[in-house]
């Protein structure tokens, strides 16, 4: 119809024969060009006024002009796929060389568009919900295979011409080669949804998985991998279906509890466990180590004593969880009295400062109890 309307205008000012077709070719190709361009620019506008603008974050906002740009690539094509042939209704092997070029084009930046709309949206929702109970990039990235396994079907079928039915019959006698080659995708996405079910791993916890010499927090986790930001800065890249398949420690649980545990033993030279005299006790009484009312029966007894009653009054020291001194099972390394206990905070500098300090007080005080650390070079070394 076009081409009609374009070739009667120059049969109109005298121009006819191949010059009016060739005149009638140029004139459509710029008038569809013209209207092209126009109807991408209004487009573009909406969008970016109505859409892009909303996004106060820049991220956003850059994934958002990225989905604009595509997306305007793709009306551009697909206009000049359903009104360039108008232009050559004479010339039916170019009409359907560019008919099958523009088709190809306009499915591959229509599935460009809908991949970045979908990064679009997925960086949206991490941003609100912060990928708390699931990671929205693992089925974003799904979602985007899908979108590019459909395109490559739909161009295949338009290649050999024949229906996009026609091609996953094909595919279908190739199974296991496909399972093969996608098996790491669907791994990850059967890990990625029990994950996210189970509340097993999100982005910034810390998480250890010594087979892996992961031990840091979790950056990102995608559709086939984890990534781990170690403690000393180094990354480490995980299968995700190792989540399923390996044992790793998530110490979330932790960070959101009452308190952090402190369980750590005190090594006891056994030769220098002796009875309790009543000199000696009252002398720890005068110096506040004991209260008259206790009676411990050797020096050892009276230091866990005075460690029970330490513990309780410490103020960074929580009162509502488990707080004990015990000994446990001897060795060749001394007697052992763990001590058991939970701070208040959870920050980890703040109790690695707390633990410290309290065993700090712990070896100073052992020597007020004639007790010493055990320590392989020998008891006689460390008296002498």
């Amino acid at each position: 119809m076009l081409w009609n309307i374009c070739k009667g205008l120059f049969v109109k000012v005298g121009i006819t024969g191949v010059w009016s077709e060739v005149g009638a070719i140029t004139t459509g190709l710029i008038v569809i060009a013209l209207i092209d361009v126009l109807f991408c620019m209004f487009i573009g506008l909406v969008i970016r006024k109505f859409i892009v603008s909303k996004s106060d974050r820049l991220p956003q906002q850059e994934k958002a002009k990225s989905f604009v740009s595509v997306l305007l690539k793709f009306v551009f094509v697909f206009v000049l796929y359903q009104w360039l042939p108008e232009c050559f209704v004479k010339l039916p092997n170019i009409v359907k060389v560019s008919s099958t070029v523009l088709a190809i084009f306009s499915i591959v930046f229509g599935a460009a568009s809908i991949s970045s709309a979908i990064t679009w949206l997925q960086s949206v929702a991490r941003e609100r919900t912060g990928d708390k109970t699931f990671s929205s990039k693992t089925f974003a990235q799904v979602a985007k295979s899908v979108v590019w396994c459909t395109a490559l079907i739909v161009i295949i079928s338009i290649l050999i011409g024949k229906s996009p039915t026609f091609v996953l019959s094909g595919l279908g006698a190739l199974t296991a080669v496909l399972m093969l080659i996608f098996r790491d995708p669907i791994l990850g996405l059967v890990a990625g949804i029990q994950a996210g079910q189970n509340d097993m791993v999100r982005v910034g916890d810390w998480i250890t998985m010594p087979k892996y010499n992961a031990d840091g927090n979790v950056i990102d986790i995608a559709l086939t991998t984890i990534k781990v930001r170690n403690f000393d800065n180094t990354v480490t890249m995980i299968p995700s279906s190792c989540l399923l398949s390996d044992a790793f420690v998530n110490w979330r649980y932790m960070s959101t509890s009452k308190g952090r545990r402190i369980k750590r033993p005190v090594w006891i030279s056994a030769t220098t466990i002796t009875e309790l005299s009543e000199d000696q006790r009252k002398m720890l009484v005068s110096q506040g180590l004991l209260q008259e009312g206790d009676h411990p029966i050797s020096n050892l007894a009276a230091f866990e004593t005075w460690l029970r009653r330490d513990l309780a009054q410490d103020d960074n020291i929580s009162k509502e969880l488990t707080c004990m001194v015990r000994q446990t099972e001897a060795g060749d390394t001394g007697i052992p009295v763990e001590v058991y206990c939970f701070t208040k905070t959870r920050d980890w500098e703040e109790y690695e400062e707390i633990q410290t300090n309290l065993f700090d007080r712990i070896l100073v005080t052992l020597p007020k109890f004639s007790l010493q650390v055990y320590q392989r070079t020998g008891d006689k070394i460390i008296k002498g």
